[in-house]
């Protein structure tokens, strides 16, 4: 089941978040993949959090309330992935972040991007919203081509 909830967190707090995850102080680091390493499609991330290290971003604590409100017991991992304007829109692969637990989709900027799962459902990308699924439902991103030169989401795995 595919769950899209549109303005998920209180105007406030999405904005703060948004102004900071969009201003010139937040940390991006390069990758050469957006699906795996080499993959032809560069981006920017942010790791929160992963597994074989934990908090690994001095602001973790931002997504506290995000992750309450989606019932998380458990932190499996916390992305934030910046990709870039294109000419035309390009897709990632089809895959799964993690077995058998849940992932969420945070939009943190609205734009012409989307997700799109095997099943042919497509989420578009509106500031706020977020797609809630079963993390075996495979999946895929993609670019963008218009307004914004960034499209920036937070993927969420959790249990």
């Amino acid at each position: 089941m595919i769950k899209v909830i549109d303005n998920f967190l209180p105007e406030e707090e999405f904005g703060s978040i948004q102004s900071f995850m969009m201003g010139g102080e937040f940390e991006w680091f390069y990758c050469e993949g957006a699906v795996r390493e080499n993959d032809g499609l560069f981006h920017m991330a942010h790791m929160f959090y992963q597994p074989e290290v934990g908090s690994n971003s001095e602001h973790l604590l931002m997504w506290s309330n995000f992750m309450n409100q989606v019932g998380a017991k458990e932190c499996t991992r916390i992305k934030a992935n910046l990709t870039f304007k294109t000419p035309t829109i390009e897709l990632t692969e089809y895959h799964i972040d993690y077995e058998d637990i849940k992932t969420a989709i945070f939009y943190i900027n609205t734009n012409n991007g989307y997700t799109e799962f095997e099943s042919g459902v497509r989420v578009s990308s509106v500031a706020n919203r977020v797609c809630i699924f079963d993390s075996n439902l495979k999946h895929r991103g993609t670019t963008h081509t218009e307004p914004d030169p960034r499209r920036i989401v937070v993927n969420f795995n959790y249990a």
